[in-house]
């Protein structure tokens, strides 16, 4: 079904646009690929952040902390990073060292989860490693000595460029039953497993491999089961994770996959059980939507040009019960 065929865009529903883009943009330091009013995209490198009006769309955005997903932006030096953006006016919340590397993490306006990623030796001798390795070949701006090889020298001061040569790297989905999840990603959506690995929850089993990554092109696609039993904690001993899954905290961001075909591909996922609102077409594009059992929209993008134009959530609220 979506085997081979990526993610282009992520769209971000906030409470007020003008505010999210200046968080994104003038806090963070992402590029800007199009800022008029009506389509606002950020540059992340292999894929973009697309700001879309919550009250415009019947979206219900959770409060300041939704952790039912979380936007990774892959650094060199995570402290360095941290350091430059609480300069820029950035809030941390928790910080976690352990084997996949260092993570901290804060939210946005709107209560998205975000976090930097820097990989250890360990996680990169896996088998994403080789895929993180790629995106900071293709997009990332630095040096060589932790990731590897990058597109190119650094932009300038982190404190002068924030994010920008910071490539996303993961896009995290959380669930509450990884054999659902492995079951619709992987056998119905098709998508390319990478691997599975333990999640970061030291009371889970060794043999529950609570973490499965997919290869979406400019970006891994990653579920993640929410931790019911206890709490992770992080540095210093604050909690770092939510200890429940409630599936209607999952509409605040809508990743969206560029298809072709897309009426073929929306029949044969619906053939697969998938329920696929209308096929919306649209001056950009043609735009169809479609949920994970945990309640996470994603939309199929059909481009009419060379460039994606504001993706709306009619075809979201057209699929809604």
């Amino acid at each position: 079904m979506l085997t081979g065929r990526g993610l282009t865009g992520l769209v971000v529903y906030v409470h007020d646009v003008a505010t999210s883009v200046e968080f994104y943009g003038q806090l963070l330091g992402l590029p800007l690929v199009d800022g008029r009013a009506d389509r606002v995209r950020f540059d992340t490198g292999g894929i973009e952040i697309w700001l879309e009006p919550a009250a415009d769309h019947n979206v219900r955005l959770v409060g300041c902390r939704d952790d039912s997903s979380d936007i990774v932006f892959l650094v060199e030096d995570l402290e360095r990073m941290r350091l430059a953006l609480e300069c820029r006016g950035v809030s941390f919340e928790r910080r976690r060292t352990y084997e996949v590397g260092l993570v901290t993490d804060f939210y946005d306006p709107n209560g998205h989860r975000l976090m930097l990623y820097e990989p250890s030796p360990t996680a990169l001798g896996w088998p994403s490693g080789p895929k993180i390795r790629e995106l900071w070949r293709v997009h990332g701006r630095g040096g060589e000595t932790t990731i590897g090889r990058s597109a190119g020298p650094a932009l300038g001061t982190d404190a002068d460029t924030g994010l920008a040569g910071n490539p996303m790297v993961y896009l995290f989905m959380f669930e509450d039953d990884q054999t659902a999840a492995l079951n619709f990603y992987r056998d119905v959506l098709g998508l390319a497993l990478v691997e599975r690995v333990h999640c970061c929850n030291q009371d889970c089993a060794a043999e529950i491999e609570g973490i499965a990554k997919y290869d979406c092109g400019g970006v891994l696609l990653a579920t993640h089961h929410m931790h019911q039993r206890s709490l992770v904690f992080d540095d210093v001993g604050r909690p770092y994770s939510p200890s429940q899954f409630d599936r209607s905290h999952g509409q605040g961001i809508a990743p969206v996959f560029e298809v072709s075909a897309i009426e073929e591909l929306a029949a044969g996922l619906a053939s697969r059980g998938v329920r696929i609102g209308d096929v919306q077409r649209r001056p950009f594009g043609t735009l169809a939507h479609f949920e994970d059992p945990f309640g996470h929209p994603f939309l199929l993008l059909e481009r009419t040009g060379s460039r994606p134009g504001p993706v709306t959530s009619d075809a979201v609220t057209a699929s809604a019960p």
